[in-house]
């Protein structure tokens, strides 16, 4: 029993850590969802002025929003469960 509570420990400390975002890699994330910079703010709830700047340098992205691009970095599909779900909630047929 000890064993499983010493691996699940290290299994969560593994997922607690979020990757260090560069900006190759955020312009890398982008360029695989295929979403230009406006596009990849609505999907990360950010002004494109954050993005802009995420992908130029100047500023690394928080906890949180380094967290949302390694979801949607291992399941891109996720962008497609938010759309259908945000239809639902604005009453349309998707």
């Amino acid at each position: 029993m000890f064993e499983t509570k010493e691996n699940a420990l290290q299994m969560l400390a593994q997922t607690a850590r979020c990757p260090e975002y560069t900006p190759e890699m955020i312009r890398g994330l982008m360029a695989a969802l295929d979403l230009n910079e406006k596009g990849f703010a609505l999907l990360m709830n950010v002004t494109p002025t954050a993005v802009r700047f995420w992908t130029s340098g100047a500023v690394r992205p928080g906890g949180t929003a380094k967290r949302l691009m390694q979801f949607y970095e291992i399941g891109p599909e996720l962008i497609g469960k938010l759309a259908c779900e945000q239809s639902l909630q604005d009453g349309k047929n998707v």
